[in-house]
């Protein structure tokens, strides 16, 4: 007689009845796996997240930066679910605060930053600034600086500005970046572009960003192109290519290069409160996505896929300091600092 073990085991699906309670069939084929290496899932990755941390400033500049008024009242700092802005309007200075907090209550703060607009004739500003982000235990683990100007004509307003990145205030710079933009009514056509050298890698990493988008309420959307490139370190040059697109000289070819979509919803002060990018690279057969909610400066979590295939290579997640992990498909792991994959 046959056990009820072994009688239950020969109730089987229609299609694979008689194949599998006979033995003669074949087992249906594995879940497909990833063949992309591990260096093109770290690129993807690293893609990714740069063009995040892109629109995430450009769109906080340009919110901050270039929307307020000479002489408009000014905005006392009240702690708003963490965030503070404070606004002080002079004749021709606008000084803008901006406190991010890891909490709602405004007690830790993750991210200061300071924003001068000042006046130098009716159509022209100057731009300059600082951010300092911090741990949750209150270590600076990053510094930007940046400059640049302002014009408006019309009803266009453009700016374009550069900066550096360092870990602290006192360290030397070990990155610099560029962003500009161009917004008429709703039609808004911005650039990115970064390099920075992580010296115990012996590498630089760099990236540059463009989209053109539609502002519809208070959500900016519409397609993006990305190129990552990666040499040793100081190899890298970064220049402005025309109103809003920058260009890197000395990388090589670019290991990815993406388009794809994004999207970037924005709050009080037009601070991004989400964004969200979808990039991918027919020739490379790697797509990227990262999605930051809770902002500014929230968590993002992300991952690689393999195009052909629809398999998903890596996970990869980063708090509001850009510090993180990602997953590889062989389950090793590497760390994220400062939006760049360790």
């Amino acid at each position: 007689m046959l056990s009820m073990s072994r009688f239950s085991a020969c109730i089987c699906t229609l299609a694979f009845a008689l194949s599998a309670c006979t033995g003669t069939g074949t087992a249906p084929p594995a879940p497909p796996k990833t063949t992309l290496s591990i260096a093109t899932q770290r690129n993807a990755a690293q893609a990714a997240l740069a063009a995040e941390f892109g629109v995430g400033i450009l769109t906080l500049i340009l919110g901050n930066g270039t929307s307020q008024a000479f002489g408009g009242a000014n905005t006392l700092p009240v702690c708003n679910n963490g965030v503070r802005v404070s606004i002080v309007s002079g004749p021709t200075t606008i000084t803008t605060t901006i406190d991010l907090f890891y909490d709602p209550v405004c007690t830790k703060i993750l991210a200061h930053v300071v924003i001068i607009q000042t006046q130098s004739s009716p159509t022209t500003s100057t731009l300059g600034g600082t951010a300092t982000f911090t741990t949750p235990a209150g270590a600076v683990v990053g510094y930007n600086t940046l400059s640049g100007t302002v014009t408006k004509s019309g009803t266009t307003t453009s700016f374009s500005a550069t900066g550096t990145a360092a870990p602290s205030p006192s360290a030397p710079a070990i990155g610099s970046f560029g962003l500009s933009c161009s917004v008429t009514g709703s039609a808004n056509t911005c650039g990115f572009g970064g390099i920075q050298n992580v010296s115990f890698l012996n590498t630089e990493f760099g990236n540059t960003f463009t989209f053109n988008g539609t502002q519809s309420g208070n959500t900016n959307f519409g397609g993006a192109a990305l190129k990552a490139y990666l040499s040793g370190l100081n190899a890298m040059t970064l220049s402005p290519s025309g109103a809003t697109a920058w260009t890197i000289t000395g990388g090589g070819s670019p290991l990815i290069n993406d388009t794809g979509n994004f999207s970037v919803t924005t709050g009080p002060f037009n601070l991004a409160t989400a964004i969200g990018i979808s990039l991918g690279d027919l020739t490379a057969d790697a797509g990227a996505n990262a999605s930051m909610t809770g902002g500014p400066f929230g968590n993002t979590l992300g991952s690689v896929v393999q195009i052909s295939n629809g398999v998903t290579a890596s996970t990869f997640g980063v708090d509001g300091t850009g510090g993180g992990t990602i997953v590889y498909s062989d389950l090793s792991n590497e760390p994220i600092t400062g939006f760049i994959v360790q």
